[in-house]
């Protein structure tokens, strides 16, 4: 459940939800994006949602944490409510989080887990919102190529063993281990 807002918050500021805000480039987006308005921090581990939390308050601005799973779906539309629900001014939603599993996991609707949170929650948590989002609000997905590394960025960083096979055969979980057969141009950074 998200943490309420207080009646010392300012709800006529700017809101952005951030999904994936407590490690890497989510953390120091969610950081740089609480100095512009109030932020909603979407995760799944609330330990670490409050203590990103904690940090953007101790600098005197504004965040709420709403714990979700991307890969439920059901968590998914349950996160969305509680957004709504806290009424403020969506001014943007961006979709960073991503995970990469080592093999080929499942979800409890048996979809393929890397799938399901890196394009099915943020789908589903977008199309959820976007009737209340006001006109000019920014969506932003953030994607990797990594999963094919015959895609140019995915070459020019020297990622290699990549298992995937085909967006169809993806969102059914299917892997190829070692994938693709291209090797890289790059090398791998050290």
């Amino acid at each position: 459940m998200a943490k309420a807002v207080s009646k010392d918050d300012p709800v006529d500021r700017d809101a952005y939800i951030i999904t994936g805000p407590t490690s890497g480039i989510g953390r120091l987006t969610a950081l740089e994006l609480a100095k512009h308005g109030t932020v909603v921090l979407v995760g799944r581990d609330r330990g670490k949602l409050d203590e990103v939390q904690k940090t953007i308050e101790q600098n005197g601005q504004h965040a709420v944490s709403v714990v979700c799973d991307l890969s439920d779906i059901f968590s998914v539309r349950r996160a969305a409510e509680e957004i709504i629900a806290l009424h403020l001014p969506i001014a943007g939603l961006l979709n960073n989080a991503g995970i990469m599993q080592a093999r080929a996991t499942k979800n409890a609707l048996g979809w393929d887990m890397t799938f399901a949170t890196n394009h099915l929650g943020p789908f589903v948590l977008t199309e959820a919102l976007v009737p209340h989002l006001p006109d000019g609000a920014n969506v932003v997905f953030v994607a990797s190529a990594t999963e094919n590394p015959e895609h140019k960025p995915a070459m020019t960083f020297g990622f290699r063993g990549s298992r995937y096979i085909s967006a169809e055969a993806s969102a059914r979980g299917e892997w190829q281990p070692a994938g693709s057969k291209l090797r890289s141009n790059a090398t791998s950074p050290r």
